[in-house]
């Protein structure tokens, strides 16, 4: 999966570059998913209908699900950042959109604006890769107009990196983010560990490892 996130004042058209860029990659069968950072508090679950309630009685987390969609409400913690929630819920994306995060160190990231002055009111964060406005200037970035979304989508597929770790450790569910050094370590004494055993290819692109606590584990305690 990779990912961008599109940053921007308020109005400037991020949810309208969110919703043409998915079209377009949808053009090209690609899978998108967005994420969407809010700068204020928001209640999906209105006040009175059973996920509410259920929250309200202390459940962490409550779930609908419907012939076409599924609806999860939970307690945000500590530990549910965005890149946390990006590689939990969104993994079998091809593209991942989210929309704000501006301090968000994990993505890259573009900047929507409606002309100059709008970046000069702007610090652009290191992370930066391009600036989308609807009116042309002299940019330090790669510059798209908000209508070139064809040419836009082409850098994108370019420049981004799989946000997916190269080792990945799932813990009843929930992904326990790596930093490079415990991912580096942990992928080579695994790669070892399976190179001695038969039938195994010789450079093997993908190792999963499952380790289930079942009846026997339980008998064996």
């Amino acid at each position: 999966m990779r990912a961008v996130a599109i940053i921007g004042a308020s109005d400037t058209g991020k949810t309208t570059l969110i919703a043409s860029l998915i079209e377009e990659f949808r053009k090209r069968d690609l899978k998108c998913g967005v994420l969407k950072k809010a700068s204020h508090e928001i209640e999906l679950d209105a006040e009175g209908k059973d996920s509410w309630r259920f929250i309200q009685a202390g459940a962490r987390a409550a779930a609908v699900m419907t012939d076409d969609k599924l609806f999860l409400v939970k307690k945000k913690t500590a530990a549910d950042t965005l890149l946390e929630t990006a590689l939990d819920k969104f993994s079998e994306m091809d593209l991942l959109l989210v929309e704000g995060g501006k301090r968000e160190s994990a993505f890259k990231k573009i900047l929507r604006v409606q002309n100059a002055d709008d970046h000069n009111l702007i610090s652009p964060p290191e992370d930066l890769i391009a600036i989308v406005s609807d009116e042309p200037f002299e940019a330090p970035y790669p510059f798209f107009l908000a209508t070139e979304i064809t040419r836009l989508a082409d850098f994108l597929l370019t420049v981004l990196e799989p946000l997916e770790p190269a080792v990945k450790v799932r813990v009843d569910g929930k992904v326990i983010p790596l930093n490079a050094f415990v991912q580096g370590m942990l992928g080579e004494t695994i790669r070892g560990m399976v190179r001695a055993l038969k039938g195994v290819p010789e450079n093997p692109e993908e190792i999963i490892i499952q380790v289930r606590k079942g009846k026997r584990n339980e008998e064996e305690r």
